[in-house]
């Protein structure tokens, strides 16, 4: 989990006023609760969901919005959620077209994760 991270490495002053970006989830993915899933999809309906250039800081200014007006969050971290390329048994990893992450997730569905390593 991130926190406290300057803006200014990522975005301008006119994109993100604040002094540093919300507690936020940060890799190649992350998983998230139906209810927390819910609100986003809610707030958005409504048109009450502020978008910001990168989805992980988008999603913790969502968490934090939900931790203000349901219940608190708990942020956990797995190593299985891989930084580099593809490794073997890792949820997800970075540097992946969308075909290997769905191929990577059928895989996982039917009791191993592997590299898919066409592109």
């Amino acid at each position: 989990m991130e926190n406290g991270r300057s803006p200014m490495r990522y975005a301008s002053g006119l994109e993100w006023p604040e002094e540093a970006y919300p507690p936020y989830a940060n890799g190649p993915g992350y998983i998230i609760s139906i209810d927390i899933a819910n609100y986003a999809i809610s707030r958005h309906g409504n048109r009450r969901l502020r978008l910001f250039k990168m989805e992980d800081v988008s999603m913790g200014m969502w968490v934090e919005q939900f931790n203000s007006s349901m219940r608190a969050v708990r942020y956990s971290h797995n190593w299985k959620f891989c930084q580099y390329e593809c490794m073997e048994n890792y949820f997800t990893a970075h540097y992946q077209s969308p075909r290997q992450m769905i191929c990577l997730w059928d895989k996982l569905a039917r009791g191993r994760a592997q590299c898919c390593n066409f592109r």
